[in-house]
C-alpha cells in the first residue's frame, strides 16, 4: 500500500482509471474515492495463536506518527508492534520505560531485561501487527560475556 499515504486532519481524495472496454477503445471508466483520515486508524489486538507473520503489516510512518494512531502507546519489539497502552501503568519497571519508546523500536533493550517466557506471558495479548523500518533511537553498545581474561578464574583480583 505505498501508493496510499494517510494524514490526519484533512480528506484524501484519489482518482482511479481502468479499462471498461477494450485496449483499442476510446473511453475509460473513471472513478472517484473519498478517504476520511480525520480519525486515528484503529489497530485491535490479535488472537494469541495468530503467529507473527500473518499478522496485519502497518507501515512505518503510521507507527512512528502519533497523530494516525492517537492516542494509543506503541513499541516495537523484532519488527512486532505491540499495544502497550493499557500494560504501561502495571509495568514492574515503571510506565517512564515504555513511554520513552513510544513509536520506536526497543529490541535489544527489551532483551536485556526479559525472557521469551515474559513475552509469552505478557506480551503475545498485546500484538497488534507486524512493520519494518521502525528505528531504535540508541546505539547497541557491545556485550561482554565476561570481565575476566581467560585463565585468570582461579586468581584473585
Amino acid at each position: 500500500m505505498g501508493w496510499l499515504q494517510l494524514k490526519r486532519n484533512y480528506t484524501a481524495t484519489q482518482f482511479c482509471t481502468s479499462p471498461t472496454k477494450p485496449k483499442d477503445a476510446d473511453s475509460e471508466h473513471v472513478e472517484y474515492a473519498q478517504i476520511d483520515t480525520s480519525q486515528p486508524l484503529r489497530y485491535p489486538p490479535v488472537s494469541e495463536d495468530l503467529p507473527d507473520n500473518k499478522l496485519p503489516l502497518i507501515p512505518a510512518s503510521t507507527v512512528i506518527d502519533k497523530n494516525l494512531r492517537g492516542d494509543r502507546l506503541w513499541i516495537v519489539v523484532d519488527d512486532i508492534i505491540y499495544d502497550c497502552t493499557d500494560f504501561a501503568s502495571s509495568h514492574p519497571g515503571g510506565s517512564t520505560v515504555i513511554q520513552s519508546f513510544d513509536g520506536k523500536d526497543c529490541s535489544w533493550q527489551f532483551w536485556r531485561f526479559h525472557t521469551r517466557k515474559h513475552m509469552r506471558d505478557s506480551g503475545r495479548a498485546l500484538r497488534i501487527g507486524r512493520t519494518k523500518g521502525v528505528k531504535n533511537p540508541y546505539k547497541e553498545p557491545p556485550r561482554y560475556v565476561g570481565l575476566r581474561k581467560i585463565g585468570y578464574a582461579d586468581e584473585d583480583w
